[in-house]
């Protein structure tokens, strides 16, 4: 919501996604940089740089982008997509991890309310948009964010917690400002309201993240991102209170079968635990 209000207010998207990520590493490393720099080696800045690419890096830009396209409550439904698409992608390539065929039904079931949105058309804005656009960036994004769930999951076993964290922001720093100036970027200068708004989205990528890169350590990594489920509530509500965005009813025909998908998966991942 705070991405789509800055650019509703006519501030550059190039210049939101590179100035986030920055800051967000600039404070990261005022915390960890002291066992960054005792522990860095050659695998672990490689290893934090491809989950940096792939968590940050990847969504980072196609979200904001996408939100060009479709409202910041539909963008929070495709988000809501990452844990079917963790299951796809661990079924493929880390295969430690169980899944089960209750888990896969939860997977096809959560795909259905997918397809029925993109059959809808609906975008969630009042001037239209374009859900083909909008939609395909979200999913991109998503799909960098189901891979890092698996680098994360697999490398925070043994790369120290501080380290991997800071290395992942360097680089996506780092791919930002490349894609920044590539793209024509140019800084701008912000309003007290725009200012303190880039600041929320800064503080609030801090805490998401760390949360989510500590959790992921001692919990699978599908069951962590079963908590993508409960945004597209707070997205959808939040943009229609203060964005005026638009409400379609196929929103509420795709999130029952979003619900339909997080209790199959939670009652399964549930059981595995037992």
């Amino acid at each position: 919501m705070l991405n789509r209000s800055l650019l509703v207010d006519g501030v550059n998207e190039i210049f939101v996604v590179a100035t986030r990520i920055s800051l967000v590493t600039f404070l990261l490393t005022l915390y960890c940089a002291k066992e960054f720099f005792s522990e860095i080696n050659k695998e672990y800045f490689l290893k934090g740089t491809l989950t940096g690419f792939l968590a940050i890096t990847i969504p980072g830009w196609t979200f904001i982008y996408a939100l060009k396209s479709i409202s910041s409550g539909l963008q929070s439904i495709f988000i809501s997509t990452i844990p079917m698409f963790t299951v796809f992608w661990v079924f493929f390539v880390y295969k430690e991890e169980k899944i089960t065929r209750l888990k896969v039904i939860s997977v096809f079931i959560g795909l259905s309310g997918l397809i029925l949105l993109f059959a809808s058309g609906a975008t969630g804005l009042s001037n239209d948009g374009d859900l083909i656009t909008g939609g395909l960036l979200a999913l991109i994004g998503v799909q960098g964010l189901a891979l890092s769930n698996i680098t994360n999951k697999k490398d925070s076993q043994y790369i120290p917690a501080r380290t991997y964290l800071l290395a992942q922001w360097i680089a996506s720093t780092a791919f930002s400002l490349i894609l920044f100036f590539i793209l024509g970027g140019e800084v701008e200068i912000l309003n007290r309201s725009q200012a303190l708004r880039l600041s929320g989205l800064v503080f609030i990528d801090i805490f998401n993240y760390s949360l989510f890169f500590y959790t992921i350590k001692r919990l699978s990594a599908t069951f962590t991102t079963l908590v993508d489920y409960v945004v597209p509530i707070v997205g959808i509500y939040v943009g229609y209170i203060f964005l005026d965005e638009v409400i379609n009813n196929i929103f509420f025909v795709t999130l029952f079968f979003i619900f339909i998908s997080l209790y199959l998966a939670v009652k399964d991942e549930a059981r595995s635990l037992d």
